[in-house]
C-alpha cells in the first residue's frame, strides 16, 4: 500500500493528506457558498476550526485555525474584523467563514482589502447552516485525512525499521530517494559519502539532517531538494528516515565496539604471550579481527609526557583516547594501538625486518600523537613529548609478546636515562637488556660496588658529577669532547677523571678497566630499571 503511494507521489499526483479552504469548500454542507476576499489563500490549510463570538482576540487564536462567526461581537463595529485578520495574519490563521445575513448585511470594505492582502479567505456562510453540523463534518475531514497520513508514515516507518534491522542499507537509501522525490545520500562523521543514489551530486545538496546517537552527531542525510512546508507526507517521511538512520548509526557502533573489544582483548593476549602457539590459528584470528600483519609484526611502547599542570584524570585517559583516534583514523597505516598499564601498545606490520625502517616509522608516528596528545590535553604541541621504544621484528604472531617486552624495557631506558633520544630501539641497548635479565648476579653486584657505588657516594655527599663525567668520557674518549657535552672547561674535564682515578685507586684510561666500568655503569642502570619497573 505505502509503496503503491509512493509510486503515485512520484509520477506528479500529491497525496490528498491536507484539508485545505478548497477542500473545505469542496463539501456537500459548504458548496454554493461565496467566496468575498482572500480567493488567492484557498489552499492554506486547516488544521483546528473554532467558533468566535468574542471581541477578545489576542493570545487565542492559532495556526491554521478556521474561525465561524455569525459576526454579533463587531455588529456595532465592523472594524474588529480587520482586527481579526490582522492578528490571523500574525499567528498564520487560515480562513474566516461568517454568517452575515445574520447581523451585518455586508462586509466592511477595508476587511475585503486586508483579506486580499494577506491571503486569508472570507467567505459568506448561509444562515440555515448551524454551527455544530460544521464544526463535526470539518473535524471528520481533518482527523480522516490525519489518520490515513498517520497509516502511510506508520507503514513507511515499518519498511525502514525492516530494511535496517536487515542491513539493507544500500536499499533504504534508494527508497527515502524515491519517497522525497530527490537525490540522497548519507554522509558519515567527516562528511564523506557512505552511499547515495544514483544521480546524487555533493554540489547540489541543498538540505542536510543531522543523524543524532544519543547526544552525538554520526552522519548527516543529505538531499538535493528543499522540502515543502506544506507536505506533511514528505516532512515526516524525513523525520522517519533520519530516526532509521540513528538506528542504522547506533547498530554499527554496536559492532564496532565489539570488534573494538576483540580486537584489545586478542591484542592483550598477543602482547602477554597468553596465546596458542598454533600459528595458522592466530593468523586466522588476526585477519578475523584485522590485526596487522604484513610478514614481520613488532610492538612500539610509548608513553607521553604531559606538562606538570595538567591534572592526573586528563593524564590517566589520554592514553586510551590516542588509542581510539588511532584506530579510528589509522590513515591506511597497518598499526593497532592498546592500552595497557599507562602506556600505549602499538603493533606494527612490517614488509621487510630492517631496523632503519622502524626507527623511520616510530618517529612518524610520534610526531603524529604529539600532535594527536596536544589536541586531546589542549596544551602546545611543543610541550608534548612523546617517549618511544621498539622492540625487534618477529615473523610469528606466537612470538609478538617477546617484541612486546623488549618495547617496554627500551622505552624504560629512555625515560630513566636523560641523555637517551626520544626514539629507542631494543637493539640499540642490547647489552643491558641481558643484564636486566641477571639483575642480582653476585659477581656483578661485587663490580658495581667496587667501581660506581664510590662515586654516586662521593656525588651525593659533595654535589657533584663524577659519575656523568665518567660516563661521556667512556662514550667519547675525547675530554674536549665531554667537555662540550657537560658545558665544562675542558681543564674541568681533566680534574674529574683525576678525582675518579683517586677515588677508585685504578687506572681509568686502562682497556680493560675502560671496559669494566663502562659494565658496571650500564648494570648500575639496568638494576635501577628493574626497582623501578619489576615486571620487566
Amino acid at each position: 500500500m505505502w509503496y503503491d503511494q509512493a509510486m503515485i507521489y512520484l509520477r506528479g499526483e500529491p497525496m490528498t493528506t491536507s484539508f485545505t479552504v478548497k477542500n473545505l469548500l469542496d463539501m456537500p454542507l459548504f458548496r454554493g457558498v461565496e467566496v468575498l476576499a482572500g480567493a488567492q489563500g484557498l489552499s492554506n490549510e486547516i488544521f483546528y476550526v473554532d467558533c468566535m463570538e468574542t471581541p477578545d482576540l489576542t493570545g487565542w487564536l492559532r495556526p491554521n485555525e478556521l474561525i465561524l462567526t455569525t459576526g454579533y461581537s463587531f455588529r456595532f463595529e465592523p472594524s474588529m474584523l480587520c482586527r481579526l485578520l490582522d492578528e490571523m495574519h500574525r499567528v498564520g490563521g487560515s480562513a474566516v467563514g461568517i454568517k452575515t445575513k445574520r447581523y451585518l448585511q455586508e462586509v466592511h470594505p477595508e476587511a475585503i482589502e486586508l483579506s486580499n492582502r494577506y491571503g486569508i479567505p472570507l467567505f459568506d456562510i448561509p444562515l440555515d447552516v448551524p454551527f455544530m453540523d460544521m464544526t463535526r463534518s470539518i473535524m471528520d475531514q481533518i482527523l480522516q485525512r490525519q489518520a490515513y497520513l498517520l497509516k502511510e508514515v506508520h507503514e513507511v516507518n515499518q519498511q525502514f525499521t525492516g530494511m535496517v534491522l536487515n542491513r539493507k542499507f544500500s536499499e533504504l537509501v534508494i527508497l527515502i530517494g524515491k519517497l522525497l522525490r530527490c537525490e540522497v545520500a548519507i554522509l558519515n562523521r567527516e562528511g564523506e559519502v557512505e552511499s547515495c543514489t544514483a544521480d546524487y551530486n555533493a554540489a547540489s545538496g541543498v538540505e542536510n539532517r543531522p543523524v543524532f546517537t544519543g547526544n552525538r552527531i554520526f552522519g548527516t542525510l543529505s538531499l538535493t531538494r528543499k522540502l515543502e512546508d506544506g507536505d506533511h507526507f514528505e516532512k515526516m517521511c524525513l523525520d522517519h528516515a533520519v530516526m532509521a538512520l540513528a538506528i542504522e548509526f547506533t547498530i554499527r557502533q554496536a559492532q564496532q565496539l565489539h570488534r573494538s573489544r576483540e580486537q584489545e582483548l586478542f591484542a592483550a593476549e598477543l602482547l602477554s604471550g597468553g596465546v596458542s602457539r598454533q600459528e595458522d590459528l592466530l593468523r586466522y584470528r588476526a585477519k578475523h579481527l584485522g590485526i596487522p600483519y604484513g610478514g614481520f609484526v613488532y610492538v612500539m611502547a610509548l608513553r607521553a609526557s604531559c606538562p606538570a599542570d595538567t591534572d592526573s584524570e586528563t593524564v590517566k585517559t589520554l592514553h586510551s583516547r590516542l588509542a581510539e583516534e588511532v584506530n579510528r583514523d589509522s590513515g591506511g597505516q597497518r598499526r593497532l594501538a592498546v592500552e595497557i598499564n599507562d602506556r600505549l601498545l602499538l603493533i606494527c606490520a612490517a614488509d621487510r625486518p630492517e631496523t632503519g625502517k622502524q626507527l623511520e616509522t616510530a618517529r612518524k608516528y610520534k610526531a603524529e600523537l604529539e600532535a594527536r596528545a596536544s589536541r586531546i590535553v589542549g596544551t602546545d604541541a611543543a610541550a608534548m613529548i612523546v617517549r618511544c621504544g621498539i622492540g625487534a621484528v618477529r615473523g610469528q604472531y606466537a612470538d609478538l609478546h617477546a617484541s612486546c617486552l623488549e618495547a617496554r624495557q627500551a622505552l624504560a631506558f629512555g625515560e630513566q636515562a636523560a641523555d637517551q633520544p626520544e626514539v629507542l630501539h631494543f637493539h640499540d641497548r642490547l647489552v643491558e637488556h641481558l643484564l636486566m635479565d641477571v639483575a642480582g648476579h653476585p659477581l656483578l653486584e661485587q663490580l658495581h660496588g667496587e667501581l660506581i657505588q664510590p662515586l654516586l657516594d662521593y656525588d651525593g655527599e659533595a654535589g657533584t658529577e663524577l659519575l656523568p663525567t665518567l660516563e661521556a668520557y667512556l662514550k667519547s674518549g675525547s675530554t674536549k669532547q665531554v667537555a662540550e657535552e657537560l658545558f665544562i672547561h675542558r681543564n674541568s674535564v681533566l680534574y674529574r677523571l683525576e678525582r675518579i682515578r683517586e677515588l677508585l685507586r685504578t687506572d681509568i684510561h686502562d682497556p680493560d678497566i675502560r671496559f669494566r666500568l663502562d659494565l658496571a655503569i650500564r648494570y648500575g642502570q639496568s638494576r635501577k630499571i628493574k626497582r623501578v619497573c619489576p615486571q620487566l
